[in-house]
């Protein structure tokens, strides 16, 4: 990899949009006092770690009921002008919606402006695969694409662990269908992953990474440089997640400051605000 260029101090600090992470109560807990964040918890966290929004979805929607979480993360977010929900989706085959079009409609006039896909949310006793490529088949995702709506795309049988359960067939043909949606994928941990993604990076630059989970070295560095700062998504996947960790993988990465600045909060805010 070639050297980049060294990295300065930022000239103010920048508008930080923690694009990734969850509120709602977990099955076991993330240390003795808290089983997952409210609306309260969080907004301490940000305020101590300089974040000024976050877009949020709910654990139900995760655990069990994309439908269900969605709403309970309105209600938990009613009134915080910092928190902005994403609302997770199911197949629009499923038949849980009544009409899907009009789902997506409704989510965007309730300020909505990201969505969410689970494919192996996790419902006890094991994580219920739900492929990707039905999805697509059903034309889920065509809505979202017409309206430039950002979908985050994570793979993981289990929120609070593991690395690499990306499918990456399975996402080349999401791509590959959908090549104007905006599409960002987070992952727990991108280990092995990390000798994957540049080949579909090189091949599909309607894909994004979200940042909380490229830890290994230098990785925040090569993602730069090889398909520029407009291709990362700072998120911290809190609770689970260190919100200091996934912040100082930023700021102490060796990117100018314009670019760590586009990560932490512009390119988020340029996607959403293309969103109609």
């Amino acid at each position: 990899m070639r050297h980049l260029i060294q990295a300065d101090s930022f000239s103010k600090i920048p508008h930080i949009i923690d694009a990734y992470c969850s509120l709602g109560k977990w099955r076991r807990p993330i240390n003795a006092n808290l089983y997952g964040h409210d609306a309260a918890s969080l907004l301490d966290e940000m305020d101590q770690k300089g974040i000024a929004e976050a877009i949020v979805h709910h654990s139900i929607a995760r655990l069990s009921h994309p439908i269900d979480g969605n709403e309970q993360v309105m209600k938990m977010i009613e009134g915080q002008r910092r928190l902005h929900a994403s609302w997770a989706l199911l197949s629009k085959a499923s038949r849980e919606y009544p009409s899907f079009e009009r789902y997506v409609d409704d989510a965007v006039r309730r300020g909505v402006r990201c969505f969410a896909v689970f494919p192996r949310f996790v419902v006890s006793p094991a994580g219920l695969d739900t492929s990707v490529r039905e999805y697509v088949r059903a034309g889920t995702f065509r809505v979202l694409e017409d309206r430039r709506l950002p979908l985050f795309v994570d793979f993981g049988v289990n929120a609070t662990g593991g690395q690499d359960d990306t499918d990456w067939e399975a996402l080349r043909f999401l791509l590959s269908a959908h090549p104007k949606l905006p599409v960002i994928l987070s992952e727990f941990r991108l280990r092995g992953g990390s000798r994957l993604f540049p080949g579909v990076m090189d091949d599909h630059p309607n894909l994004h990474l979200e940042t909380s989970g490229l830890w290994d070295y230098m990785s925040i560095e090569q993602v730069v440089e090889q398909w520029g700062a407009e291709r990362l998504i700072f998120g911290t996947r809190t609770p689970w997640h260190s919100v200091g960790l996934a912040l100082g993988m930023i700021t102490m990465s060796n990117v100018p400051a314009k670019q760590r600045a586009m990560i932490l909060g512009g390119n988020i805010q340029r996607l959403m605000e293309v969103a109609q």
